[in-house]
């Protein structure tokens, strides 16, 4: 059952009519009372409860304020909770009653898990957009800039026993409440006290040396296994089931068997790069910016208008993806949802790539982004342009007008190579400029997105694309600030 957070009454205790005179007018949280606020109620978060059984919820409509502060300030439930029942400002934002203590923090984590389990995370941020683009702050055809930034994951990084544990205590938790006969069988079986709350997080106690830690290692690796063989039996519960999943899928990632069959961990070279770190967040992964700054979590990318500095979408991933790779959905998701189609999407070099133009060029929007080299001896060479694709007869002419048949096709990477004769090559004027190949002939490759690289090529050496690349620096300026002061 939903209850508003308008049905209290109004009294002198109200924050609106004590702080009315006291919050300038300017104020960041007068604005967010006058301008957000209107724009959030609790019709939009209704589907998250049931509406006729329990007692009635917290408004959802106070929660995602409340959660939209917490970010502004970075601060943590707990802080928030104390904020909320003493921060003049807050109270005043959020329409509190001076003496009101309005929720516990744990009603924050609960909010969010619900806004995630119901597909609502953008509900609030898509009204304030919408409320932008209608009041003409922000043009649908406006140029937009892109860039991606590493979000760590509230984890830390277990021990290969101590995540093994954690796969075992993930299972026995929904074990201990619906199925106890299960859970009863496995506890003649394995010590239950080592995958205890306590002792989940904990190799052992004291120090092990190595030979300890490898016979440790095959002891939790034995008891997954009878956890494994007592549940197999189990249907119809699909938490269950995830979790063993993932507990399998931990098994199969870090674990192998040496000649005698004694389980021991797989080499760092031999583990997937898409693997599983941690069973509390299954989505989180190793992920790197650069080849000295690693992380452990998710990227998120951000577009922003270039004019009025919105940010006007936000799309995480996997740590492990590469920066670009979901850039075509963060922009196809505005135009279906508010009409908004860039001109042009200004990036780096992680946004040049040739599939992502194609695709963004076929919805409207032009991309504008550094080509990244993907073989250094092919710097100094001659580029692609430079040759004339006749893709109808499947003919490739170079610079000097030498014309060649297809000679390979990659089927897998789609690409048709040209390998132009070592007889005309060998004698050629321009052969210095056009290869560096120690075979002595020139050898291209054209992709099925060689019509967007080479229009792309062209066009990064005018001065229109140095003048639009100078357009995309700001937006390392708004990560920044979103990284360092509001705990993304």
């Amino acid at each position: 059952m939903l209850r508003s957070r308008l049905d209290h009454q109004t009294s002198f205790y109200d924050a609106n009519y004590v702080c009315e005179r006291l919050i300038p007018k300017d104020s960041f949280y007068r604005k967010f009372k006058e301008i957000v606020s209107p724009l959030i109620d609790d019709k939009q978060f209704e589907s998250m409860y049931c509406k006729n059984n329990g007692r009635p919820p917290i408004s959802p409509a106070l929660l995602a304020m409340a959660t939209i502060l917490q970010h502004y300030r970075d601060l943590s439930d707990r802080e928030m909770e104390r904020a909320c029942m003493f921060d003049i400002e807050i109270k005043y934002a959020l329409g509190l009653q001076l003496d009101e203590r309005p929720f516990d923090h744990s009603s924050l984590g609960d909010f969010r898990k619900r806004l995630l389990e119901n597909g609502k995370e953008k509900e609030t941020f898509d009204r304030i957009l919408a409320h932008l683009i209608n009041a003409g702050l922000i043009k649908k055809d406006e140029i937009q800039r892109i860039d991606a930034t590493h979000v760590l994951a509230d984890v830390a990084i277990p021990t290969m026993v101590t995540l093994v544990k954690k796969g075992i205590y993930e299972i026995l938790k929904p074990l201990t409440k619906r199925h106890k006969d299960v859970h009863s069988e496995i506890e003649k079986e394995i010590d239950l006290k080592e995958y205890s709350k306590q002792e989940v997080n904990h190799d052992a106690p004291g120090r092990l040396d190595i030979d300890n830690r490898k016979q440790k290692l095959v002891d939790v690796v034995n008891d997954a296994r009878k956890v494994l063989k007592h549940v197999k039996g189990i249907k119809g519960d699909d938490i269950l089931s995830r979790r063993v999943d993932l507990l399998k899928r931990i098994l199969q990632e870090n674990i192998t068997e040496d000649e005698t069959g004694i389980p021991k961990e797989r080499d760092h070279k031999n583990k997937p790069q898409d693997i599983l770190v941690s069973p509390v967040d299954p989505d989180a992964r190793y992920g790197a910016k650069s080849n000295t700054k690693r992380f452990t979590g998710y990227k998120a990318n951000i577009t922003e208008t270039v004019e009025s500095r919105f940010i006007t979408n936000i799309k995480p991933m996997r740590g492990n993806r590469h920066d670009g790779s979901n850039m075509v959905e963060a922009v196809i998701e505005q135009k279906h949802q508010h009409g908004l189609q860039p001109a042009k999407l200004v990036g780096d070099t992680a946004y040049g790539d040739g599939i992502a133009r194609k695709d963004l060029q076929n919805e409207g929007t032009i991309v504008v982004a550094p080509l990244k080299t993907v073989n250094d001896r092919t710097k100094a060479i001659y580029p692609k342009s430079m040759f004339d694709y006749d893709e109808a007869n499947n003919l490739l002419t170079c610079p000097a007008g030498i014309t060649v048949k297809q000679s390979y096709w990659d089927r897998q990477k789609e690409i048709r190579t040209f390998h132009f004769p070592m007889t005309e090559c060998g004698k050629c004027p321009r052969k210095t400029e056009c290869t560096n190949s120690k075979d002595g002939r020139r050898t291209v490759g054209i992709s099925k997105v060689n019509k967007e690289l080479r229009e792309a090529e062209i066009y990064n050496r005018t001065d229109q694309f140095k003048a639009d690349m100078k357009l995309r620096q700001a937006v390392e300026g708004k990560l920044s600030e979103l990284v360092r002061y509001h705990g993304m």
